[in-house]
């Protein structure tokens, strides 16, 4: 399988139980999963369901105050039948928060690519989730393109957005050309349009008057956006980042596959950064424990012995065979997890030779770090004066 798109959206309503939260948003993603079906209830069931191609399964468990639904949907593609989808939707209660987690796989015996933007019935569950106050870290959602005006929102964009810590989604952020106030090059793709399509991979800006340009490059130097430029801002940001950490698409470089590409950059990287919401994969091995052994105690029931022995030993060669598979694979991701370790190291010393020491004071304060001419070679006085 190669994964497509990976998102992990949060809900937490004041006012609203945790409860609640899981009961209405496993109904509303049964709703979606189920749309179409005529063999569907309308509510939530645990179970599998075929029809025309389509296949639901959903499993339900809980662990004193922890809550699991999975619901698992195979779904042909709607222009390549013989391209197969799998979305699986994991949502996980923990107390009063509820943490929706969503993947999307292909299956690659076909080896093909997956299209970017996907297909319309994943983004309309995104944009139901977001709808609904869907968070992501220390940030809420939105599926639309949200303006930065004037100097307290630039303020505010800067220190409650880009530095924000708990900010785990990247930031796409579109600035005017500077020849009109409000209009963007076409080929870096209509903002609105983009905010539309990363609706919950990605918070997507806009900076429609040119002076608030030049504000942000004041406060951002080289990290800022000017001009019908395109910036992804990746979450950690710092003010001493080195510029190609962020990439900048420039008006003059973009051309009719930009808008696409900048879209596909962003949810690529959410796919292989992407895991299932904490706890579900205890809550899952304590559902299959629980049916293990009531399937261990309809084998130890039989009345014949014999026959219950056969079954016993069926079950304990199965096991062995698992467990011979299971190390085999624990092996090859460990093997994975040492080369990945290698590149990242490889990775941070090539970063650490361009990066530039943080500033204390600058982190806290917000305001750009001297570059490195100002700080070796300070300016000298004018000789007229």
């Amino acid at each position: 399988m190669f994964r497509a798109l990976g998102a992990r959206l949060t809900l937490d309503s004041k006012g609203v139980a945790g409860a609640g939260l899981f009961e209405a948003a496993a109904q509303r993603t049964w709703l979606w999963g189920t749309s179409g079906l005529k063999t569907a209830t309308e509510l939530f069931a645990e179970g599998e369901l075929n029809e025309d191609g389509l296949s639901i399964n959903a499993v339900r468990c809980d662990a004193g105050t922890r809550e699991l639904c999975r619901i698992a949907v195979h779904r042909p593609d709607g222009w390549d039948p013989a391209t197969l989808w799998l979305t699986t939707v994991d949502i996980v209660r923990t107390g009063d928060f509820v943490e929706i987690g969503i993947s999307v796989e292909q299956d690659m015996r076909h080896h093909r690519i997956p299209p970017s933007p996907l297909q319309p019935p994943l983004v309309a569950l995104l944009h139901d989730l977001v709808a609904n106050g869907a968070t992501a870290g220390t940030q809420r959602i939105h599926a639309i393109a949200e303006p930065i005006v004037g100097t307290d929102q630039i303020d505010a964009f800067v220190h409650g957005c880009l530095m924000d810590a708990g900010r785990r989604l990247p930031v796409v952020l579109f600035s005017a050309i500077k020849e009109e106030d409000g209009v963007y090059p076409a080929d870096a793709g209509d903002p609105a349009l983009t905010a539309r399509e990363l609706c919950g991979l990605a918070h997507v800006y806009v900076m429609p008057r040119v002076e608030d340009s030049h504000r942000l490059t004041k406060r951002l130097r080289l990290l800022s956006v000017y001009d019908g430029a395109v910036r992804i801002y990746w979450p950690r940001f710092r003010l001493t980042d080195p510029p190609p950490r962020h990439p900048l698409h420039l008006r003059q470089r973009l051309n009719t596959g930009s808008g696409p590409a900048i879209i596909r950059r962003v949810v690529e990287a959410g796919a292989r950064s992407y895991r299932p919401p904490d706890g579900t994969a205890a809550l899952l091995a304590s559902r299959w424990r629980e049916h293990e052994q009531e399937r261990i105690a309809v084998m130890t029931s039989d009345p014949d012995p014999v026959r219950q022995a056969t079954l016993l030993r069926e079950e304990l060669l199965r096991v062995i065979d698992a467990n011979v598979t299971l190390e085999h694979e624990m092996d090859a991701l460990r093997h994975q997890l040492m080369r990945a370790t290698d590149r990242s190291d490889d990775l941070d010393a090539q970063l650490s030779a361009v990066r530039v020491p943080a500033d204390p004071s600058t982190e806290l304060t917000g305001h750009p770090a001297s570059s490195l001419h100002e700080a070796t070679a300070p300016e000298t006085p004018d000789s007229n004066i």
